[in-house]
């Protein structure tokens, strides 16, 4: 674990600090990350004053771990935060938006993905914070936050509340209609038609994440430096197809009658490809809509004078599955198609803009990169490393990434085959080192490693991975694996597990 120090406190030349997660948005379909990216004009322009880090993985496979580990800095086995410990994180950990605070920045945080918010400890330490709901998914047209939180409301209590009978009715409801997504297709675009006549929110989850974060930049002293968090959830499935947006009424019927619900997904080890083709199709059209929110982002930090002092860190939580190696969607394992993100770092003043970064990186490394480049007074471990180092250098030790399991989803798991409970409660940790991934199951102890030059990866021999490189390695994969197994405590109770589901994990 590594620390950084300095002696500066932020003044008027602060940058302002901008993080955006663009959930569920795997690097291959990111310009930079793939042969076939999706096509999105402005992030074309916008990579031209970035910093692109190709090698970039999330160091978990789903939201609620991977988040802790972007406030804070840590792994998810030293902050706890994960499936086999406490889905709240501490509040005795240290936090990027507590640390920037003590230092004048105005903080804030707007999140499409419910998981940010008080319930589960992520928002601590933000000024301000604002996250939507399960149902926003599927009714898009809410032009006000659903949940709004400031530093002095009276606190969310540190677990919640058990669901009522009408929220237990409705998220039955969502199972049901997701059996059959043009349910609820047919529902959002006549309900955005109504709502949003106009036409200015189609296709956006939680439309009003760039209004209200215009309204709080707006409401800041102009030298008075921010930090903003932003969680875009467009491309979090369920996937729908707007039947005016379809080529035809029978290829609308195609893709919408495909089940989205976590029980059919799961429960089958051997999805049809040309549904999966279709979901990922759909899947593609939202990065398409992602593209113009970033736009519209970028252009209130521009109109508020802001955008040339701004450091942007432009990521994803995690990947997305369709298919590959019987995974759908996200959780669970450590595949390459779960964790390799998108990573762009823009600095203020664009400086280093168009280079690409050598060094293994990942969302987790916003902290160090973060607090070097505002100059702050801080004492914040962390196990990190500096973007800036990257740029021109490989990452000094090596990149591990951790799979929980689906011990916390024992209510969904309950569902399944214990052949299929077995095949997907798999825990592991990868490792990343030059050209090398190396994967241990801390169960088991067994060790594999593949050579992720080639495409696709090619395994490595039990010779190549008894280099004496790799046995370094190997060891850190394993001291992870057993904190990962043997937490110091456990959070996850039913009142936590039944909000979990609620919100569609599981």
């Amino acid at each position: 674990m590594s620390g950084a120090s300095s002696t500066a406190a932020p003044g008027a030349a602060a940058p302002d600090v901008l993080i955006v997660v663009m959930d569920c948005v795997r690097a291959s379909e990111f310009p930079g990350g793939g042969p076939n990216p999706v096509p999105m004009p402005f992030a074309g322009r916008l990579q031209r004053e970035s910093v692109v880090f190709p090698r970039a993985v999330s160091v978990a496979p789903w939201t609620l771990p991977s988040h802790a580990s972007i406030f804070t800095g840590l792994y998810p086995w030293e902050h706890g935060c994960h499936g086999r410990g406490s889905l709240r994180l501490d509040p005795r950990v240290g936090r990027l938006a507590s640390v920037l605070g003590a230092h004048g920045y105005a903080t804030a945080s707007f999140s499409g993905n419910p998981i940010i918010s008080p319930y589960y400890g992520l928002v601590d330490g933000f000024d301000f914070s604002a996250w939507g709901e399960w149902w926003e998914q599927v009714h898009r047209w809410r032009s006000t936050p659903t949940h709004m939180q400031r530093a002095g409301d009276a606190p969310v209590p540190t677990e919640p509340t058990p669901l009522s009978f009408r929220d237990r009715t409705t998220r039955t409801l969502k199972l049901i209609f997701q059996r059959l997504p043009a349910t609820l297709a047919l529902g959002d675009g006549i309900g955005r038609r109504i709502a949003d006549p106009e036409g200015r929110w189609v296709g956006n989850l939680n439309p009003w994440i760039e209004p209200s974060l215009r309204q709080w930049l707006v409401g800041q002293p102009v030298h008075r430096p921010t930090y903003c968090f932003i969680n875009l959830l467009d491309a979090h499935e369920p996937y729908l197809l707007d039947l005016v947006d379809a080529r035809s009424l029978p290829e609308w019927w195609k893709s919408m009658r495909i089940a989205q619900d976590a029980l059919a997904v799961l429960e089958r080890p051997d999805p049809p490809p040309d549904d999966m083709a279709r979901m990922h199709e759909l899947y593609r059209r939202t990065i398409q809509v992602i593209d113009r929110r970033l736009e519209r982002i970028v252009s209130i930090y521009r109109d508020a004078g802001r955008w040339d002092r701004t450091l942007l860190l432009l990521t994803s939580d995690h990947g997305q599955a369709f298919g590959e190696h019987g995974m759908v969607w996200h959780g669970i394992s450590t595949h390459e198609e779960m964790l390799r993100v998108p990573l762009w770092v823009r600095f203020p003043q664009a400086e280093r803009a168009g280079s690409i970064g050598r060094g293994w990186a990942t969302p987790m490394d916003a902290v160090p990169t973060v607090l070097r480049s505002t100059g702050a007074s801080f004492n914040l471990p962390n196990s990190g490393a500096c973007l800036q180092d990257l740029i021109d250098s490989e990452r000094p030790f090596p990149l591990l990434a951790a799979g929980d399991g689906t011990d916390w989803n024992r209510p969904l798991m309950a569902h399944l085959s214990l052949q299929r409970q077995a095949e997907l409660n798999v825990f592991s940790i990868a490792a990343y080192l030059g050209q090398r991934k190396i994967v241990v199951d801390p169960v088991s102890g067994a060790v594999r490693g593949w050579d992720i030059s080639t495409d696709p990866p090619s395994s490595l021999t039990d010779s190549r991975l008894s280099d004496p490189e790799l046995g370094p390695v190997i060891e850190a994969a394993r001291r992870a694996g057993s904190s990962l197994l043997n937490p110091s405590a456990s959070g996850v109770t039913e009142e936590v597990d039944e909000r979990l589901r609620s919100w569609g994990y599981g």
